[in-house]
């Protein structure tokens, strides 16, 4: 139907309105514009009869299937823009120079917002009237948008149509030519809208070749020539039809059609061959290349020195003569804290500003496209926050995602929260650009850590749960393919000689970590031709003898320093109190070790050596030695915990040290270490004052405690507490003393658990002595026995009983005890017992390496190193 001549001065009837159904020919489209008063049906989906509203119908020749999929996508990525802030214009701009042909810019001051949705076979626009001009210059940028959306739909029906169904290169070739058609005209009518001319037909041609192989990809040159000689003339005279409808139903206003249209004839097909064959010739030296953004962790960062797997994967591009444009914000290697002293601990809440170590070097003498998007100690758990601002500065065409082993390995979240993780990355990468595909590779093994089998369980369910979800998550416009990690990267919980510690990859495992990877480009995405192949194992990276190993007497204590080792996978020290035969080994990342918890006087000596992985380590160098001279304060007078009286926390209180460096006090170290928690950290706490409350702990756990005092130079050695179980108080009274004599001065003392005891102290007297009372040292036995020695003048003398404790609470004391006499023994008075252990002797904390998920060791508490071994990264 007509608008009315009463109602023609609207502005929504400037190009006319006119929405009766061209009969047009299959495999082209037709057009319905004007007033939404006059469209008929679909009048439902504006607001006011003076809304404007463009169908665009197709009309498809063969697979009506892929006219539908065009719709759809389209609309996809047209609303995901909108969703970002964009208008509809800009959106629809965005969606149009998907392949930029370069020859004109848009009028960006020239915009409309609005909804579009399908109908049928129709793509339907409507700008409410408050956004419709009666101008020109505004009409003709929606002329132009509809011509080019219209050109874009014809040209990938009948593209797809020359493929089998579900072709591997269909997708990809026949976005490339229908985003080229479709950005061409968009191009040239707006240039002539602006007063531009035209130009020569064989050079905007021309433009039109570069931008659909730079989308296409060059290695895909020969598919493509093979199309144009076959189909390009059946889609080259479609498209002119196509505009031929349009100028029939929009006159003068649909010019410069009449222009083109002359222009699009069966010689231009001659003209893309050729082009594409100069193309083939000459290189692609002009082609865009692919974009591909790699997002890891640790496993694809790599750490300075090493070669990593995306250097392998590069090689192997280019060998395939595929050009590839890395992108992402980082581009260097890991690298750890430079060698400094040792820092404060940070206070309850107060967390460590981010560190992006991103500017470590790769092995010598090699040079690639380092672009990337991984980071040591990553999450998935992160990445789904930070991932949509990434894809939309950087557009990669694919992402490589590597996640989810510090999910599972540190306690972030199961096997099905790091999928839901994953699942939402994918979804936040397509809302910055809807047509971005993917490479999802699992999650490999790592080797056995004794107290982790939850680990080798936990990444065996993702990585099932990855391959049942993943078609769940594939989508034609943006497919999500597995690379299998898990089976290609020789790493087993009982062997994994592909990685240097256990997790990350040593040389030969970066060419397999490279070869999954690459397999699914060349067998899911046609990337390449021959497979990538792996080498066998080859010598590890070189472990020279440190140099310039130097101890020296420090506020500190005793520093330890030696030149560093460029691509040294840390380095191993050792250290002994002068005089004697044993050390005592530890770990540290950088080149730098400090000795803090040590007294005044005490000669130290040292070796180091540098590591290659946990079985590659270069010969130790010769020993140094210092003598301790620390101006640390002393550890507070007194230290008493106290179960929290609600949770599972705990309070501590101290006695301020008094004496030499504690007029500098700036902080005091709280220190647990959870000993029911296989494979736990020592951590450590900041507090001002004298008390402290620590929440949050795992009820029911034992913890123990120290305190060490920070002044002006650094923290010193630390007082031991009481231990505490988290959630629980006063525990009941220990049941069931027992008691056994091994010889005259000695018994065995056994007793029945209290539930919930941190500890027990051991209480006796000389029953022998009239009006003794029962003493105690506060050495706290652990378990539920002990053995007392040293008893004069005889075992049988003594009394003994028990008391459980929980920090600083104490249950009554036990049933009492006392060892018969042994025949032909004489009683006999006085005498005492000899304490135990001293107070000082009791431990703070685990004096031994504990292996982390990620590979790095908990460092030893007893000689303190500069940092810690990377806790909770990876």
């Amino acid at each position: 139907m007509k608008a009315s001549p009463a109602l023609a001065a609207d502005a929504c009837a400037t190009a006319g309105s006119n929405f009766t159904r061209q009969q047009v020919a299959a495999g082209t489209a037709g057009i319905r514009s004007g007033c939404a008063r006059d469209a008929g049906t679909l009048r439902t989906l504006a607001r006011s009869d003076t809304d404007v509203i463009v169908a665009i119908d197709l009309n498809p020749s063969e697979r009506p299937a892929d006219t539908q999929r065009f719709l759809t996508e389209t609309i996809d990525r047209v609303r995901a823009g909108q969703a970002r802030g964009l208008t509809l214009s800009a959106s629809l701009d965005e969606e149009l120079n998907r392949v930029d042909t370069d020859i004109y810019r848009l009028d960006p001051d020239v915009t409309f917002d609005g909804t579009i949705q399908v109908v049928d076979n129709s793509m339907v626009i409507v700008a409410p009237a408050g956004e419709v001009r009666a101008a020109a210059n505004w009409w003709q940028k929606l002329i132009a948008t509809t011509v080019s959306l219209a050109v874009a739909g014809v040209a990938w029906g009948l593209c797809l149509a020359a493929f089998n169904a579900g072709a591997l290169l269909a997708t990809r070739i026949c976005t490339g030519v229908a985003g080229g058609f479709a950005g061409l005209i968009a191009d040239l009518m707006n240039s002539w809208f602006d007063g531009r001319s035209l130009g020569d037909g064989e050079v905007w041609m021309e433009a039109l070749v570069v931008a659909a192989v730079s989308a296409i990809g060059s290695a895909f040159l020969p598919e493509l020539a093979a199309w144009v000689q076959t189909r390009a003339p059946a889609v080259l005279a479609s498209i002119q039809q196509t505009m031929r409808n349009f100028i029939a139903r929009w006159g003068a206003w649909s010019n410069p059609l009449p222009l083109i249209v002359d222009l699009f004839n069966s010689d231009l097909a001659t003209v893309l061959a050729n082009l594409l064959d100069r193309l083939r010739r000459v290189g692609s030296t002009t082609v865009r290349p692919a974009k591909i953004m790699v997002v890891g962790d640790s496993l694809s960062q790599g750490q300075e020195g090493d070669y990593t797997w995306r250097y392998r994967l590069s090689q192997w591009l280019q060998e395939n003569n595929m050009p590839v444009d890395f992108v992402g914000p980082y581009h260097g290697t890991f690298t750890q804290d430079p060698p400094g002293p040792p820092q404060p601990p940070l206070f309850i809440g107060e967390k460590a500003p981010a560190k992006h170590r991103v500017n470590g070097g790769y092995a010598a003498g090699i040079t690639f496209d380092t672009d990337h998007f991984a980071h040591w100690g990553r999450q998935a758990a992160q990445v789904k926050n930070e991932i949509r601002q990434q894809v939309a500065t950087y557009r990669p065409d694919m992402i490589v995602l590597a996640l989810g082993f510090n999910d599972l390995g540190w306690f972030v979240s199961d096997e099905i929260g790091t999928m839901d993780s994953i699942a939402t990355i994918i979804d936040e990468a397509r809302a910055a650009q809807p047509g971005v595909d993917f490479v999802v590779a699992n999650v490999p093994q790592r080797s056995r850590i004794s107290w982790r089998d939850d680990l080798i369980t936990k990444t065996t369910n993702y990585n099932r749960l990855l391959a049942t979800v993943r078609p769940q998550l594939n989508k034609a416009i943006s497919r999500v393919e597995i690379a299998d990690w898990e089976n290609g990267y020789t790493c087993r919980p009982d062997d994994c000689p592909a990685a240097y510690d256990g997790l990350h990859p040593n040389n030969w495992g970066e060419y397999q970590l490279a070869s999954a990877i690459s397999r699914t480009l060349r067998e899911k995405y046609g990337f390449g031709i021959n497979p990538s192949t792996t080498p066998p194992p080859f010598p590890a990276r070189p472990t020279p003898t440190p140099a310039n190993v130097r101890a020296a007497s420090s506020d500190y204590g005793v520093t330890v320093t030696w030149n560093p080792v460029y691509g040294a996978i840390g380095y191993d020290v050792r250290w002994r109190i002068k005089g004697q035969s044993s050390w005592t080994e530890g770990s540290v990342w950088n080149n730098r070790l400090d000795t803090t918890w040590t007294k005044d006087g005490i000669e130290w000596e040292y070796q180091v050596r540098t590591r290659g992985g946990d079985t590659v380590k270069g010969p130790w160098s010769g020993i140094v030695g210092a003598i301790a001279r620390p101006k640390t304060a002393p550890p507070p007078l007194e230290v008493i915990s106290t179960p929290a009286a609600s949770g599972a926390g705990i309070d501590v209180e101290i006695r301020p040290p008094t004496g030499p460096y504690t007029d500098t006090i700036d902080r005091y170290e709280l220190i647990i270490f959870d000993e029911d928690q296989p494979g736990d950290l020592l951590q450590s706490y900041g507090f001002r004052g004298t008390r402290v409350h620590l929440g949050g702990l795992r009820q029911g756990h034992r913890y123990r405690i120290a305190v060490a005092t920070w002044n002006a130079v650094s923290g010193g050695l630390p007082g031991g507490a009481r231990s505490v179980v988290a959630g629980v108080q006063t525990p009941p009274v220990p049941t069931n003393l027992r008691v056994s004599t091994v010889d005259p001065t000695t018994v065995q003392l056994n007793w029945n658990a209290s539930p919930g005891a941190a500890g027990y102290r051991l209480w006796k007297r000389n029953a022998s002595e009239t009006g003794s009372i029962f003493y105690s040292s506060d050495w706290i036995m652990y378990e539920p026995s002990h053995r007392e020695e040293w008893l004069y003048p005889g075992a049988w003398n003594f009394e003994f009983c028990v008391t459980a404790i929980n920090g600083s609470l104490e249950s009554p004391k036990s049933n009492c005890v006392r060892p018969p006499r042994p025949a032909g023994m004489s009683p006999a008075g006085g005498g005492t017992a000899r304490a135990s252990a001293p107070v000082s002797d009791q431990k703070v904390g685990p004096f031994t390496a504990r292996t982390n998920p990620d590979g790095t060791t908990n460092m030893l508490a007893g000689v303190r190193p500069t940092a810690p071994a990377m806790a909770g990264s990876h």
